[in-house]
């Protein structure tokens, strides 16, 4: 064991070096596009993003745009914590559905246990309704939270997929349930 029994003396820096690449471009305010995708460029502004291929017919007076991102076709936030996005990507319906599903610790479904969903129509796309409250295991550069919850429509048309997506602390989800559904039912394409 070390003691020292001297007096604590001021430490003071008096040398610099040059900054490297790396810390040149750090942006400590990066999304999850910048963070995880590195030397991607990413729109800042939201005025100059081109123009989305869906478009929202309802949005509640209560959600704030945000952003677009690489992933994330519109997107919005609500209360403390919650976020409501639309995106298209690739796969299968229920390739997507037990991704969300697992990320609250739920088993997969399989054909059978698709099929017992709710179907939903949205911006021309043939869907399912997605239900999860519980521990939020984190993902796509989230944080794990206790006490949350998703609703969200994953539908498919013609190869392509599209989920509306909605997640926050679980009372804040479930009371837009009603939004969201309004919301869904509202978007449409834009050609």
């Amino acid at each position: 064991m070390l003691v020292s029994c001297g007096e604590r003396k001021e430490v003071v820096a008096d040398e610099t070096r040059p900054l490297t690449m790396r810390e040149e471009s750090l942006n400590l305010e990066a999304d999850n596009d910048e963070r995880f995708q590195p030397g991607r460029p990413q729109p800042r502004v939201p005025v100059e993003s081109p123009p989305s291929p869906v478009a929202a017919g309802v949005v509640p007076g209560d959600w704030k745009q945000a952003p677009p991102t690489g992933f994330r076709l519109l997107n919005y936030t609500f209360g403390t914590a919650g976020q409501v996005y639309v995106s298209a990507s690739r796969g299968g319906v229920i390739d997507n559905v037990n991704r969300w599903l697992k990320q609250f610790g739920r088993d997969a479904i399989d054909a059978g246990g698709l099929e017992g969903l709710e179907k939903v129509e949205t911006a021309g796309h043939r869907g399912v309704w997605v239900e999860a409250e519980g521990d939020f295991g984190g993902g796509m550069g989230q944080s794990p939270q206790s006490g949350w919850g998703l609703l969200g429509v994953v539908a498919e048309n013609e190869g392509q997929i599209l989920t509306v997506k909605m997640l926050g602390p679980g009372a804040e989800v479930a009371a837009q349930e009603e939004n969201l559904r309004a919301f869904v039912e509202g978007l449409r394409t834009t050609n």
